[in-house]
């Protein structure tokens, strides 16, 4: 965990404005994770940057651990790519407060994020893809997949002036 308390990590430039306009209208923010990292540390993250907030619910693997803080196991269910939709949300609180929700914006950094609002019954989805790496090679790929494309680990810009459209 001292690599996520380290001052090395940082978030997305905007990112905070993002949570905290989200957090004023209380629309839930929900985290599906499959890092190696754990839920944990993406907790810890977020209260290091004072960026606890009842509407974020974060959906990620949880180790089990030794008395030596030594982890031992992934306790069930285990995030991955292929089951990072409703059935990772299904049996968590959250997915009662968003069942029924009708306009989704979706953040990825894979094209198989996409998959995130599979069995979810929306009308409206805005789909915004990071791309970080390989871009000569992924771009047009993600330009199919997502309605707006981020390039170069970019800040939030783009998408805190569409919520801000949204929201007029």
């Amino acid at each position: 965990m001292d690599a996520v308390l380290s001052s090395n990590v940082c978030i997305r430039e905007g990112l905070t404005g993002f949570f905290e306009v989200l957090q004023k209208y209380d629309v839930p923010v929900v985290i599906i994770s499959s890092n190696g990292l754990g839920g944990v540390s993406i907790s810890l993250y977020l209260e290091k940057e004072k960026l606890v907030y009842k509407n974020i619910h974060i959906i990620s693997n949880s180790y089990i651990w030794d008395d030596d803080g030594n982890a031992i196991g992934v306790k069930e269910p285990i995030i991955h790519v292929a089951n990072k939709d409703e059935t990772a949300i299904k049996k968590t609180p959250v997915y009662d407060l968003i069942k029924s929700r009708k306009n989704v914006i979706l953040l990825g950094d894979s094209p198989d994020d996409i998959k995130m609002v599979s069995g979810f019954n929306y009308d409206n989805i805005i789909k915004v893809g990071f791309l970080n790496e390989n871009q000569k090679n992924n771009l047009e790929l993600y330009k199919k997949m997502f309605d707006i494309v981020i390039l170069n680990d970019s800040g939030m810009d783009a998408v805190n002036n569409l919520l801000k459209d949204i929201l007029k």
